[in-house]
């Protein structure tokens, strides 16, 4: 036996193709975890978009109900804004009012 065949410890030293079909193996090793890495980084964020989905819809879903249960205070006349904007004004509407109530019916 020559002193290059034995290693360190007195074993056969390693041929340079189980040194390469480790190193390959070791690095097919290394992409699938990599890939289930990479699937669960994507499960984990899929998991949090859902959790901040359904936290935005039971939010927007409260504020709905709130104004559901506030609707009341807008269900009365409608804004008065369109008799005041219209051609001639207020002052033009208060006049043609007042005329109406002094003029005697027939």
């Amino acid at each position: 036996m020559s002193s290059g065949s034995l290693s360190a410890a007195g074993a056969p030293a390693a041929s340079s193709s189980t040194v390469d079909d480790h190193h390959h193996l070791h690095h097919e090793l290394a992409l699938a975890a990599a890939d289930v890495n990479v699937i669960s980084i994507q499960d984990r964020k899929d998991q949090a978009l859902l959790v901040l989905k359904s936290d935005l819809m039971a939010k927007l879903n409260k504020e709905v109900k709130s104004l559901d249960e506030d609707s009341w205070m807008f269900d009365g006349p409608r804004s008065r804004i369109n008799l005041i904007s219209g051609p001639g004004g207020l002052r033009h509407r208060r006049t043609e009012i007042s005329t109406r109530d002094i003029v005697p019916k027939k």
